[in-house]
């Protein structure tokens, strides 16, 4: 098993467990971190059933009195109404500030139960479990919470740190191999901005990244949580450093936007890295050679290099709501090579509409 604890201003600490078959061992863990007496897990209609009763029977044996709270599957329930009938929930389960939250799920439960945990009685204690690989290598680490606003994604949000993340890749499973590729996309965004011997193994091994390989997946899902967890406690309010996290991001938003969220994560993330490092390539920052590599990798993943059917006009019109526009520019990442980032804040909009437009020889 993995290991990396984070701590944070206000000496808060978040605990991040990643490994095989630890899941059996949450109720020590929660336990351990959380020491409440009471938790209410958190899941989906499609987690939840096979999961969550397994993990209510053993934070029940560890003496933790627990419930289950299901919402319907899918990023168009993660919204408002959802959270105001988690609240109602709460309210009849007698809820206090003594009761842990459990999020148990991919990306959507792990963003909908933080932004409850964050804001019922003014703050609950926080655990997350997530199942998918993009919500282990991504959304379950760093504070941020957040549901979808009047089409716009993650619009409405808190920082809010769990005390604990358990990753037990052997959840992973059971995904469907688009599910697993859509996590993969992140590991390579991580391997692009910051760790060069990642972006090498993955090189070599992408064609054998997959559950059935447990120390290589482990190995990589570690070493990307350590990239976000070392970005995170040096600026947990996403003002600096953090944001080379946002590499393809800003343009990857921009296209489930614009898709109406029918695009997924990982497939939108892979399209804007791509226009991310044709940018960094007119820019004169990364070699032709380095943007093939690049290119390259992703390909082998599995991952599309441009998304069809969306206007580029749409993508940038969605742009003009990122969070991380001030002052009318925007704080952009760009590659200089594979292991090494910059932020830019020269990028246009114009640019950027430019690098989706453009096909590669």
């Amino acid at each position: 098993m993995h290991e990396l604890n984070l701590i944070f201003p206000g000496l808060n600490t978040c605990r991040i467990l990643v490994g095989n078959g630890i899941l059996r061992n949450c109720a020590t863990y929660v336990g351990e971190s959380a020491a409440s007496q009471s938790a209410i897990i958190i899941t989906d209609s499609n987690v939840g059933h096979v999961y969550a009763e397994s993990l209510l029977r053993r934070l029940e044996e560890a003496g933790i009195i627990a419930n289950i709270i299901t919402i319907p599957a899918g990023e168009n329930n993660k919204n408002l109404k959802t959270v105001t009938e988690i609240y109602g929930q709460l309210a009849r389960l007698y809820a206090d500030r003594g009761t842990t939250i459990i999020g148990l799920g991919g990306g959507v439960v792990g963003d909908t139960a933080g932004f409850v945990a964050s804001t019922y009685l003014r703050g609950l204690p926080l655990v997350h479990i997530p199942t998918s690989l993009l919500a282990q290598v991504d959304s379950s680490i760093g504070g941020k919470t957040g549901v979808n606003f009047e089409g716009l994604k993650n619009q409405v949000g808190t920082f809010y740190h769990a005390a604990l993340v358990i990753s037990d890749t052997v959840t992973l499973s059971t995904l469907p191999p688009n599910e697993f590729t859509n996590g993969v996309a992140e590991i390579i965004k991580s391997a692009v901005i910051a760790d060069s011997e990642l972006f090498t193994l993955l090189e070599a091994s992408i064609d054998r990244l997959h559950p059935g390989k447990a120390d290589l997946l482990d190995e990589a899902v570690f070493r990307t949580v350590k990239i976000k967890g070392q970005s995170v406690s040096g600026d947990e309010k996403d003002t600096s450093l953090r944001q080379l996290l946002n590499f393809g991001h800003t343009i990857g938003h921009g296209i489930e936007t614009a898709s109406g969220l029918s695009v997924r994560h990982g497939e939108a993330i892979a399209a804007g890295m791509i226009a991310a490092a044709r940018i960094s390539r007119k820019m004169n920052l990364l070699s032709s050679n380095d943007f093939l590599r690049i290119r390259s990798l992703i390909s082998r993943a599995g991952l599309p290099l441009k998304i069809g059917g969306i206007d580029p006009e749409d993508v940038i019109q969605a742009i003009k709501h990122d969070k991380k526009i001030k002052n009318g520019k925007m704080n952009f990442v760009l590659i200089t090579e594979p292991g090494n980032s910059l932020l830019s804040r020269e990028v246009t909009l114009e640019m950027i509409k430019m690098s989706i437009l453009e096909e590669d020889a």
